[in-house]
């Protein structure tokens, strides 16, 4: 039977690499088996064998530093540091001992860890495993990781999914000769979607794990390796080639070639098997980490909101409610120069934005369903009283939350639209079709679909009239990042357009008891966050 996965942020406030996160998958009981993916994916890419392996298993799959959700390392960091940060993730899980299982860079990671601690490790399966030449090393070095930075214009969109679709044809990607010419289909546009969302969510750090993995010997490191270890590859797989390359006449190390994705994963899920191992603790409540945001994860799985802090939980608590375009990564980044000392911000992705799970239900709006999960969390984390900003839809959900729950001391919201019944105010309008293309068109439609709203109200007339007062060139950072929101959860902004157009929104403010500030400008929101500290 298939396992539950649960989700949470282990936070390391006494890392050597300085106060981080990292974010894991967990599912099974039993000895415990950490499992790394390939970059730039994130732990969702080990999935199928975490399903495999959970019914005998305590299954832990981080997402490496800078990837997924976890935090960055600095910049530089080899395999022995990757490893080290391996450790340290065993460490606050309690695990003396723990397996290992890590596909493509994951196994690279994986033989580090063995190798550099090999007291830590039972045994390694490693599951697509890279052996380069001296020249091959250098030349992949050299031209395999270029630079990826937001361009304004969204050409990096069309270079990423180009670039995504060729690994599919050539490898390595950026050799276009016959002999490099592999035999696969091209991935469906979902799938090349999903890795392009992974990819942009470790934007230049994508290098990272990479680089370190292209640097790492790992014929050496086998020759020299002291724990049981599987080395193998899909036939399926570019790497399965360098399994020629591999040693075979050590004690510690079997290379087997494997056949189909499914039967390489059943080869690796025999080796693991009744291997002893440290059984970790259960999940814990996610610690604060001093002078800087924090994530947390709350709830059960397929219930769980992602939760962005800065500050103190302790400290008076200000609760910011994202627009429809966004999550909490953006809302708390645009008012967080704003927060006064001993003063704390709170941001939540609302229901089926960002990474908080959906809402099954649909027996009363949009707007109230998530006015009420809200409300939900503060009893989760006992918040007694708290400011709401609201930015956008946000704010019709605070004027709901305010509402319905007394807890809401004073209310300020920006961006309120009322519905003046004209062909503007068509829910179709606001949103474009943004299913996945093969060519990847679908991109550049969100990206200009961010850029322009932060040039034009509304932003799909792109009129005089419609200028917003005020507004220079977006930075391209900044509509990346609205971007991989908006890509993350079309459906969930387009239910949020729908119910923010149709919101009567006259009527509801009639009802607040609480002091409200409905503000024009994100400066005045700003002010109001000093003013009323």
């Amino acid at each position: 039977m298939t396992q539950p996965v649960g989700r949470e942020f282990i936070s390391l406030p006494q890392s050597r690499f300085g106060p981080r996160q990292v974010h894991v998958r967990r599912a099974g009981r039993g000895p415990a088996v950490l499992l790394l993916h390939q970059s730039p994916l994130s732990s969702r890419d080990v999935l199928p064998m975490l399903g495999r392996l959970s019914a005998a298993h305590s299954c832990i799959a981080p997402d490496t530093p800078g990837y997924g959700l976890s935090d960055p390392l600095p910049a530089g960091v080899d395999m022995e540091g990757l490893a080290a940060a391996v450790i340290e993730l065993a460490d606050a899980l309690g695990l003396e001992q723990f397996a290992l299982y890590g596909f493509h860079t994951g196994a690279m990671i994986a033989l580090a860890v063995a190798l550099h601690h090999p007291e830590r490790v039972t045994v390694v399966a490693a599951n697509g495993c890279l052996a380069l030449t001296d020249g091959s090393r250098a030349d992949m070095l050299a031209r395999y990781l270029p630079a990826f930075s937001p361009s304004w214009d969204g050409a990096h969109l069309a270079w990423l999914w180009a670039r995504l679709r060729e690994q599919t044809i050539f490898f390595p990607w950026y050799r276009g000769e016959a002999e490099c010419r592999m035999a696969y289909d091209v991935p469906s546009p979902a799938h090349l979607q999903a890795a392009a969302l992974e990819f942009l969510r470790a934007g230049d750090h994508y290098r990272s794990a990479y680089r370190a993995a292209l640097a790492f010997d790992s014929a050496d490191a086998l020759r020299k390796l002291r724990v049981p270890a599987l080395v193998t590859a899909s036939s399926r797989d570019p790497l399965s080639d360098d399994l020629a390359r591999l040693p075979t006449d050590t004690a510690m190390v079997s290379v087997v070639a494997g056949g189909s994705p499914d039967e390489t994963l059943a080869i690796c899920e025999r080796f693991l098997a009744d291997r002893p191992s440290s059984v970790p603790h259960g999940l814990t409540a996610t610690r604060p980490l001093r002078d800087r945001s924090w994530q947390a994860l709350l709830g059960p799985p397929g219930q769980q909101l992602r939760c962005r802090w800065l500050g103190s939980p302790d400290d008076p608590v200000t609760l910011i409610l994202h627009d429809a375009w966004s999550c909490s990564d953006q809302a708390l980044h645009s008012l967080a120069s704003a927060c006064p000392a001993g003063q704390t911000l709170l941001a939540c992705d609302l229901p089926g934005h960002g990474e908080s799970d959906p809402i099954a239900s649909h027996q009363v709006s949009r707007i109230e369903q998530h006015a009420a999960v809200v409300s939900t969390l503060l009893d989760r984390l006992d918040i007694r009283t708290c400011r709401v900003v609201g930015l956008g839809y946000g704010g019709l959900v605070g004027i709901e939350l305010a509402l319905r729950d007394v807890r809401v001391a004073s209310l300020a919201s920006l961006e309120l639209a009322v519905n003046q019944g004209d062909a503007r105010w068509d829910p179709t309008a606001w949103m474009n079709d943004l299913a996945p293309r093969w060519h990847g068109g679908h991109l550049l439609a969100a990206w200009h679909m961010m850029r322009d709203s932060t040039l034009f109200q509304p932003w799909f007339e792109r009129t005089q009239v419609g200028i917003i007062a005020g507004s220079g060139a977006p930075d391209p950072e900044e509509i990346n990042q609205r971007v991989l929101s908006l890509l993350r959860s079309p459906h969930a902004t387009a239910d949020a357009w729908r119910a923010h157009l149709n919101y009567p929104l006259n009527e509801r403010l009639a009802g607040l008891r609480c002091p409200h500030l409905a503000a024009s400008t994100r400066a005045e929101i700003t002010d109001w966050l000093r003013d009323t500290a």
